[in-house]
C-alpha cells in the first residue's frame, strides 16, 4: 500500500483512476455508515464503519476503527502529512458532500494527528540501527560461548 498510494492518490485528484479508491482505504472505518436493505416485508438496517464489529467470531470485539488504526499507523510523518493535504483536497472537491463526513472523522481521528506527531523515518533508521546493534551483541556473546 505504501508503495502505490502516491501514484493512486495522484491519479485520483487527475481523475485518471476507473477502479481503484484510494479514499476509501484512507477513510473507511472512522465514522458509522448505515444501508437499509428490504428483505421481504422486514428492513435490515446494515451497519458498517467505526463501531461495527468486523467478525466478532474470528476476531472477538475488534471494530473497523480499530483495524483502520491498525492498518494505517504504518505511514510515518512524512507519508502522512501528504495524505492529509489529499483528504483535504478531496474534501473541497466534493460539491455533493457524500464523502465530506467521512474525510472530516478521519482527519479527526486518526489523519491529523499522525501528520503531526507519528515516528518520522529517521526515527525508524535510528530504531533499526539500535536493534541491528543489539542483535550482533547478543550474537556474539552466543559466538563467545560456543
Amino acid at each position: 500500500m505504501r508503495f502505490f498510494l502516491p501514484a493512486n492518490l495522484i491519479a485520483d485528484l487527475n481523475g485518471e483512476l476507473e477502479t481503484a479508491d484510494p479514499l476509501f482505504i484512507l477513510v473507511h472505518g472512522f465514522c458509522d455508515l448505515s444501508v437499509e436493505h428490504k428483505v421481504g416485508s422486514r428492513i435490515f438496517v446494515h451497519m458498517t464503519g467505526k463501531s461495527t464489529f468486523i467478525n466478532p467470531r474470528r476476531y472477538g470485539v475488534m471494530t473497523f476503527f480499530d483495524y483502520a488504526d491498525y492498518r494505517l499507523s504504518i505511514f510515518t510523518r512524512e507519508e502522512a502529512q501528504p495524505i492529509v493535504f489529499y483528504l483535504k483536497l478531496r474534501q473541497e472537491i466534493d460539491s455533493v458532500g457524500m464523502e465530506r463526513e467521512q474525510i472530516e472523522a478521519a482527519l479527526n481521528l486518526f489523519w491529523l494527528e499522525r501528520a503531526e506527531i507519528a515516528p518520522t523515518a529517521q526515527d525508524i533508521t535510528v530504531h533499526m540501527l539500535e536493534e541491528d546493534e543489539y542483535l550482533a551483541a547478543i550474537s556474539s556473546q552466543v559466538d563467545e560461548k560456543s
